[in-house]
């Protein structure tokens, strides 16, 4: 999704800014289908000044997404799926068959392909098929798709019967959700050997093939927190589907891992915790079922960022037998400008406009592929299926699927041939990526430095590595049974400050797992990719398995682990100190992984850690932050509520009461019989609300975006709500949770925050509330501190 900046002026009050003009060069980019359409503007943009207040768009067109009714429509469609599915185990075994039906008919598979596999489906899968292909439908025209090929370079089905968890760490992504969505459905699917899905892209699997495959599994592990789009309701519409699919999940939304901050007592600053500390943690609750599951439960992790990749690339990496198995992960430049899709959490600097194409005929494809014409003729696949009546609907719908994809990709592809400026690709992950003497990848040819490895690479064949991890990595799940977990580097005795995924390989390495490998030809990319593009660093078109097979690549491959069983050299590019949280790739080193156990240091302390501390009688937990940081001064309700001794009595509040007016503008609690100031301004109409005795504040649910605290609803424990303002659709929430601990109840004792004055021409002043820091509710930002 496109980010824009909405700054909302009204004539008499508002928070607003003048018109000004924007001296900018614009690049319109579309990220749709195969190809990337790339426009030049002009070099100004002019906003003519405007006294009355009104709305301005900056980043380029808005486009419609999807709203919080349609949202909810199809989480509905997928509950019934998955509701279904619990009802028998022979229902879920027709549902899951269903989806499978279904998935295989999703492009880049054919349509006629895909319903072939359909011949001999059973009546009790026919029954649910419908409504699987409605959804997945629906769900793939709300995103964009890269053009995964229809008959992948992969072996031939599963290496062996292997239980994999896949496990991810999202924020913000919801342009990439409906694609990334299906494609772990895919990559479920064939992961746990359905036949279905297997026979689709491989013609010659055999019945005695599948049943040596059954009993593979796949367990979908996703840790979200912090979004501020609608990542977390995608993501609840994936675990629906992934489980009415036959797949164990876990799935976290808005967990309570943040970057946490740091205070200096001596300055009473705070600052933020360190960058690869906090990953390492995101990193580690999304394997946390692994950990807490008995040694062997599973065999290999596949851990995706939030990235497009195709399904079938990651089976491929299975084949390796390696401890770490990755592919090449590429980041879009037009021009010097890095272009990548807003509305995931990878954003530009300066971001590049994702504008969905008008789409007119199917005739447009047509013309520009005519082979789509016999592809996408439907009373020749309804000829596939004689005498299914039944099944025309779902026929018509799935060929509309695939001509809607087909014209956005001809007409993308139309756009790129005529554009002066064309998107190309370089390799993205030089920080973690290590060759196979241990140099960092650089972005240029020959990517990796290593003699022994080029010629491999330049052939697009797999090459051994020390390290990497690049978007995606399939790992070898015995490590972290024995104890190896992301963590950040033990500084204080003299390890080197790099990534918690650099950290990862060489603790596998000191472990004994030494084999890993980088296959040039699965690659992912934080945008989708384009056909026309081009790929610097002369890495090689992509191989398929049997050129692989033919090419020795895997004999030798086999050979240069066992020269480098023994080499532990590989070079420290640490982290800057300047706070930029950047590699200082001026100032690395060459260290020698056996010198000194860093890994053994940290299993052991994590084996004989000290208990925790007993649990105060007082939890001080505090929520936030929500909204802006940056801006205005602080208050400080603590010592009016007596450091929690005194409970909230009353709430005194001004606010905006209609949904596209809503905005708190002011708070004043009574803290016991105290009453603080008012914090905030006399905008908006006034209200309140009264505790009964014994009434107690036991939550709050706020409304807020970047900037501004629209609604807050503070629960009570008389299961009320006590609504500030009014709650607008298809704006980020966030609830204030209370500790964790089971069985026990916190409440909501007071509040803390930020206020603004902002004055612009043609608008008067006002005060808004915002964000303080981490913890704070964004309306001012309020912070919510929470004692039991």
């Amino acid at each position: 999704m496109p980010n824009w900046v909405l700054s909302k002026r009204r004539e008499g009050k508002g928070y607003c800014i003048p018109a000004v003009q924007v001296v900018r060069r614009l690049l319109d980019v579309s990220l749709l289908g195969e190809n990337f359409r790339v426009r030049v503007h002009g070099d100004t943009e002019e906003h003519l000044r405007h006294r009355q207040c009104h709305y301005l768009f900056y980043g380029g067109l808005p486009h419609s997404k999807p709203t919080a009714a349609q949202l909810a429509a199809i989480q509905a469609r997928a509950n019934a799926l998955r509701d279904k599915a619990k009802e028998s185990p022979s229902a879920a075994k027709a549902v899951s068959e269903a989806l499978a039906a279904a998935m295989s008919t999703v492009p880049p598979i054919s349509l006629a392909r895909g319903l072939r596999a359909l011949r001999d489906i059973p009546h009790d899968v026919q029954a649910h098929l419908p409504d699987a292909v409605e959804l997945l439908a629906v769900i793939r025209g709300l995103g964009v798709a890269p053009p995964c090929l229809e008959r992948p370079g992969a072996p031939r089905g599963l290496p062996g019967r292997f239980r994999y968890m896949i496990a991810a760490n999202l924020k913000d992504c919801e342009a990439l959700m409906p694609y990334w969505t299906l494609e772990v459905l895919r990559l479920g699917f064939l992961l746990q050997g359905n036949s279905r899905m297997l026979h689709v892209y491989f013609h010659n699997v055999t019945a005695d093939e599948v049943t040596a495959w059954s009993g593979s599994a796949a367990h979908v592990s996703v840790y979200e927190s912090g979004s501020k789009d609608s990542t977390p309701t995608w993501l609840r519409i994936a675990e629906s589907l992934w489980q009415a699919a036959g797949m164990k999940t876990s799935i976290v939304v808005n967990g309570p891992v943040q970057r946490g901050l740091v205070l200096d007592p001596f300055s009473g600053r705070y600052s933020k915790q360190h960058k690869v500390q906090y990953a390492a943690a995101l990193r580690n609750a999304a394997l946390e079922p692994l950990y807490n599951s008995p040694s062997g439960t599973y065999n290999y992790v596949i851990f995706l960022n939030d990235v497009f990749f195709c399904a079938p690339d990651f089976l491929r990496l299975t084949h390796f037998g390696a401890d770490i198995a990755c592919g090449l992960d590429f980041e879009v430049l037009v021009g010097d400008k890095k272009g990548r899709v807003a509305g995931t959490a990878h954003q530009p600097l300066v971001p590049p406009t994702r504008r969905l194409l008008d789409l007119h005929t199917n005739a447009f494809a047509r013309t520009h592929d005519p082979h789509l014409v016999a592809e996408h003729n439907e009373s020749a696949v309804l000829d596939i299926l004689p005498g299914r009546a039944n099944w025309h609907s779902v026929v018509k719908r799935m060929t509309q699927v695939h001509a809607d994809e087909a014209t956005r990709q001809a007409e993308a592809e139309a756009r790129v041939q005529e554009a002066q400026v064309k998107p190309r690709y370089e390799f993205y992950d030089t920080w973690v990526s290590k060759d196979l003497g241990g140099n960092p990848f650089i972005k240029e040819d020959p990517l990796a430095r290593d003699t022994r490895t080029i010629d491999l690479l330049h052939r697009g064949l797999p090459v051994p590595v020390k390290c990497c991890w690049n978007g995606g990595a399939l790992i070898n799940a015995t490590m972290f049974y024995a104890g190896v977990r992301f963590r950040s580097g033990l500084l204080d005795e003299g390890e080197c400050d790099i990534s918690e995924c650099s950290l990862l390989c060489e603790d596998f390495r000191r472990m004994g797992a030494k084999r890993a490998i980088i296959d040039p030809s699965v690659r992912v990319s934080y945008a989708p990719w384009a056909k026309a593009s081009t790929i610097n660093a002369g890495v090689g078109p992509k191989m398929p398995w049997s050129h692989v097979e033919r090419s020795g690549a895997l004999e030798r491959l086999t050979v240069l682990w066992t020269e480098t069983t023994f080499c532990m050299s590989t070079q420290c590019v640490p982290m800057r100190k300047d706070g930029s949280e950047l590699p200082d790739i001026h100032n690395f080193r060459v260290i020698d992984l056996g010198k000194t156990n860093f890994t053994n240091m940290f299993i052991e302390r994590s084996a004989y850690a000290s208990p925790p501390p007993p649990k105060p009688d007082a939890c001080n937990l505090i929520m936030g932050p929500y909204g802006d940081t940056t801006d205005g001064s602080a208050f400080d309700d603590l010592a009016y509520a007596s450091w929690g001794k005194s409970p909230i009595t009353r709430i005194y509040y001004r606010a905006g009461t209609s949904a596209t007016e809503s905005m708190v503008y002011a708070l004043k609690l009574t803290y016991g019989s105290t009453a603080t100031v008012q914090h905030g301004s006399d905008l908006g109409e006034a209200g309140e609300y009264e505790l009964e005795a014994g009434e107690q504040i036991i939550g709050a649910l706020v409304q807020f975006d970047e900037t501004t605290v629209f609604a807050i609803s503070f629960e009570t424990n008389r299961k009320r709500s006590l609504t500030i303002g009014a709650f607008r659709e298809g704006v980020a929430q966030a609830r204030a949770n209370p500790c964790p601990a089971a069985g026990s109840r916190f409440l909501v004792p007071m509040i803390f925050g930020r206020i603004s004055l902002s004055v612009h021409e043609g608008c008067p002043g006002r005060h808004r509330m915002q964000a303080y820091e981490a913890q704070a509710f964004n309306v001012f930002h309020t912070n919510f501190k929470r004692w039991r």
